[in-house]
């Protein structure tokens, strides 16, 4: 055997030992991670609560037979409370299936980005994963296995992924995006709020950020409207009229475009345009003549319009920008500080007018 065959021998040998050295470990070796929650604590010392709900396979995937354990620690750091979890379990934590992240209001209020300094740091931490503010605690969440759940967690991923839920009411927010969001002049982000509710969730209300502090929480109908805004794609109903005058419309599409202008010696103010096609779900009153359906038309958009102006003065108040309008502000006057500084006043002065045009294109099927 010559020189050469010998070094290569040595080289593939040497190379074989690292891979197979200590980073790699068995399946078998490994607690799966699904979902983690981290709350304040009532030790000033150790101010986090860290949750984390671990995996427990089964041979049997069904519903109702998933299985899982819940772990729970206090600690003055996440990751110091993570060290001191792996003496709890005999195997090795794997965060790479951890799909959500659960936050009380009061440890990602005080200071969110250093909460989240871990989670963005972490490499087996999914960018893509959901995070949500959990009522009363991310560990009550946490907690609870929901019937219909057929693999530990799959619920809560579930609940949040729009390829499985459409509803207008659940919002649903990723931690790269929130992180960015922080970081970013000109645009808030917003949380989904979840609560447990009979061995099951709620998601239909909505926490909303001024810079990095949280600014107050928008009811069903506002976080409906906001998710329908942020997210066009969602298809949901709408609501119009009174008494006989009442009757829902199914959208099938929703479109729209807001433009800020800023006159000079004049109040500045925001058009904002909005599109909605669908067709009648529900009617107290007759839609059979053409006339009818017109009139349902024009109504529907005077109720769009005020319900929509409502939201967007009500976020006004409350300091808070999900929409980005800074963003539109700052993409035709600058980015600099000064602009930063101008549209601060600007929104603080700034008017909505809201033009929306509803086109039903039919009344249903009634037999």
């Amino acid at each position: 055997m010559s020189k050469w065959h010998i070094i290569l021998i040595s080289l593939i040998l040497s190379v074989s030992g690292v891979l197979c050295g200590c980073g790699f470990r068995d399946i078998d070796k490994r607690f799966f991670v699904v979902s983690m929650g981290v709350d304040k604590s009532s030790d000033p010392k150790k101010p986090y609560h860290v949750t984390l709900k671990l995996a427990i396979p089964a041979a049997q995937v069904a519903a109702g037979k998933s299985n899982s354990q819940i772990i729970s620690q206090n600690a003055d750091s996440i990751p110091e409370a993570i060290r001191v979890m792996k003496a709890k379990v005999d195997k090795e934590f794997d965060f790479g299936h951890c799909k959500v992240l659960l936050f009380d209001k009061k440890i990602i209020d005080e200071n969110p980005k250093t909460v989240l300094n871990w989670f963005v740091r972490r490499r087996d931490i999914q960018g893509i994963s959901f995070i949500a503010i959990a009522e009363p605690s991310s560990k009550k969440v946490l907690q609870i296995n929901p019937k219909s759940e057929r693999l530990p967690g799959n619920a809560l991923v579930f609940a949040f992924d729009e390829t499985t839920n459409t509803s207008t009411y659940v919002l649903t927010e990723i931690l790269n995006d929130f992180y960015s969001k922080l970081r970013e002049e000109g645009i808030d982000p917003v949380l989904p709020i979840i609560r447990p509710a009979e061995k099951s969730y709620t998601i239909d209300t909505a926490a909303v950020y001024g810079g990095t502090r949280l600014k107050g929480e928008l009811d069903r109908n506002e976080t409906r409207m906001l998710n329908e805004m942020l997210n066009t794609s969602k298809r949901g109903q709408i609501n119009t009229g009174k008494g006989k005058e009442h009757f829902f419309i199914n959208v099938n599409r929703f479109s729209n475009n807001i433009d800020i202008i800023t006159p000079a010696n004049q109040r500045p103010y925001a058009n904002i345009y909005i599109k909605v096609e669908g067709y009648v779900e529900e009617s107290n009153g007759k839609l059979s003549t053409n006339k009818e359906l017109l009139e349902h038309q024009r109504k529907a958009s005077l109720d769009i319009n005020l319900r929509i102006e409502e939201l967007l003065k009500h976020l006004q108040r409350m300091g808070a920008d999900p929409l980005g309008l800074g963003l539109k502000y700052g993409a035709r006057h600058g980015s600099g500080q000064k602009q930063e500084n101008e549209w601060k006043e600007v929104y603080k002065n700034l008017d909505f007018h809201v033009h929306s045009k509803v086109k039903i294109d039919g009344s249903g099927t009634v037999y």
